[in-house]
């Protein structure tokens, strides 16, 4: 068999391309919603990744033996009778070199080669625990090996001559094998994600599972609903443990947790100089306080996806719910806010709030109208409840999923120069 000549490299990086674009395809739509995409691009480049050959030039193992050689006759076609070959007494020096590896790769042509013929006498492919091998054969007459002083040194150097053009070859298949393996995650996660866009309406029903939040029996303005579990048998791919089922909040819920919020907001305005010098995380903890009165598994400061979010109501790890506080330093940093908000959730978050205070502004009515005019312009339709709170649909474009976005806005704006108690001075 030749070397670097059977095949392209491209041909055939593109057979396992399409390999694993059917597989992906034929994922089933209850496959593609509730798979985890990060073990499933792992699963996809273990299995398609091509391993590059490794040649243990340290190994190569070098034998001697009596060989007939043959010559051509350089009078075949000047005398008659004559022959066109002859064989004389003669050695082969045979050299074995080990690999690892695809054996494949021996087959294809890269787009960078060597314009020679490469042609080794022996080829054998890695079999269990033994390494593949190749050999590589040099064939003298007696006469052409007479008089070498240095004959391990001669043969060394013939060897050398002719092996260098196979690791140069071998060096530019591995090279491109390289490049194809680093594409294999961007290609699995781009037909993954295309997949579930192409998914049937199982795929929106499934993302929207209603959570049985865990309430306190004594909460006053809701009823505890029993705590049940949803379990759903393991996807065939890849073959790891089950998947959880993903989970959301009904909007009963979402609309619950933000009459909290709005309710405890309209408080601290009421009693602002008690709270306007409060800074970001101590008007987190006093949210937090109210909805731990109400929800059992309320947190602050919970480690999510990338970073820290001040409010979190989880399900058994499951996101539930998750909210931001800040203070308001214009229009800008609220944008900033909300794309915050948004990097601490993931596609299954779909139920977010984001709770503005003003400390600073003595214009509250202009805070009112920038934030409705953001709203008006970057969502994608709003009810405003209040003339400081709306309910938002808010399409995130990088996941292609639609959520619900609450914005409230509560002023706690203080004169200090209109304290009358020397308790504020």
């Amino acid at each position: 068999m030749d070397f670097f000549s059977n095949q392209d490299c491209q041909q055939y990086f593109a057979i396992l391309k399409n390999k694993m674009k059917d597989e992906v395809a034929s994922m089933s739509d209850k496959e593609i919603t509730t798979c985890d995409f990060e073990e499933w691009k792992q699963y996809l480049h273990s299995k398609y990744e091509i391993e590059t050959i490794i040649l243990f030039e340290d190994n190569i193992i070098q034998s001697l033996s009596e060989q007939k050689v043959k010559r051509d006759n350089h009078f075949y076609r000047q005398l008659p009778l004559e022959k066109e070959y002859y064989y004389i007494d003669g050695y082969c020096i045979s050299f074995r070199i080990y690999y690892n590896g695809n054996p494949d790769l021996f087959q294809l042509r890269p787009s960078r080669y060597i314009m020679t013929r490469f042609s080794p006498t022996y080829f054998s492919e890695p079999r269990g625990k033994e390494c593949g091998y190749f050999t590589l054969e040099l064939v003298y007459t007696k006469q052409e090996l007479e008089g070498k002083s240095d004959l391990q040194g001669f043969a060394k150097q013939q060897f050398e001559n002719e092996f260098k053009s196979y690791r140069e070859m071998v060096q530019y298949v591995n090279a491109e094998v390289n490049t194809f393996n680093t594409s294999l995650k961007n290609l699995a996660e781009q037909l993954l994600t295309n997949r579930k866009e192409k998914a049937s309406a199982f795929a929106s029903l499934s993302q929207k599972l209603e959570i049985p939040m865990e309430l306190n029996s004594n909460a006053p303005n809701v009823k505890p609903i029993p705590l049940t579990r949803v379990n759903r048998m393991p996807p065939e791919k890849p073959h790891s443990k089950p998947l959880p089922m993903e989970y959301s909040i009904t909007d009963k819920h979402f609309e619950n947790i933000n009459n909290i919020i709005a309710m405890n907001g309209t408080t601290m305005e009421k009693t602002a100089r008690t709270y306007y010098r409060n800074n970001e995380e101590e008007l987190r903890d006093h949210l937090l306080a109210t909805l731990n009165t109400h929800y059992d598994n309320a947190t602050g400061e919970t480690f999510r996806k990338i970073g820290k979010t001040d409010i979190l109501i989880e399900f058994e790890h499951k996101a539930a719910f998750i909210g931001e506080c800040k203070i308001w330093y214009g229009i800008k940093l609220f944008s900033e806010a909300i794309q915050q908000l948004l990097n601490y959730s993931t596609w299954k978050d779909t139920k977010v709030s984001l709770v503005i205070f003003n400390k600073e502004n003595k214009s509250f009515r202009g805070i009112i109208d920038a934030v409705e005019k953001w709203v008006r312009e970057k969502t994608k339709s709003s009810n405003r409840l209040q003339q400081n709170i709306w309910n938002c649909k808010y399409y995130r474009t990088e996941m292609q999923i639609e959520i619900d976005l609450n914005i409230s806005v509560f002023d706690l704006y203080v004169d200090e120069t209109q304290f009358q108690d020397s308790r504020h001075k």
